[in-house]
């Protein structure tokens, strides 16, 4: 239970810092500048959910992982709209 928070907390973060910047193509204009500060928020309690449940080393390779998994995947989403509306 304790993993699929620090999970979704980690996406959350990372898709709130994601929108906020001006070459997100998923909403029509990007988020403002606050809400990147919510998110980095967020992503540091992720981290300390992922520092809760592994060693430290093991967390923090974690976090860092998901988060760059996340931030190379999240702009994917784009294409899978414009598929949706071609048909």
């Amino acid at each position: 239970m304790f993993q699929a928070m620090a999970l979704v907390l980690t996406i959350i973060g990372t898709t709130l810092i994601y929108l906020t910047r001006k070459h997100q193509r998923v909403l029509r204009q990007r988020l403002p500048a606050p809400v990147a500060l919510m998110g980095i928020s967020i992503l540091l309690a992720a981290l300390l959910s992922w520092l809760q449940l592994l060693t430290t080393t093991a967390a923090v390779f974690t976090w860092i992982f998901t988060a760059i998994s996340l931030f190379a995947c999240i702009p994917f989403l784009t294409l899978i709209n414009k598929q949706e509306h071609s048909k």
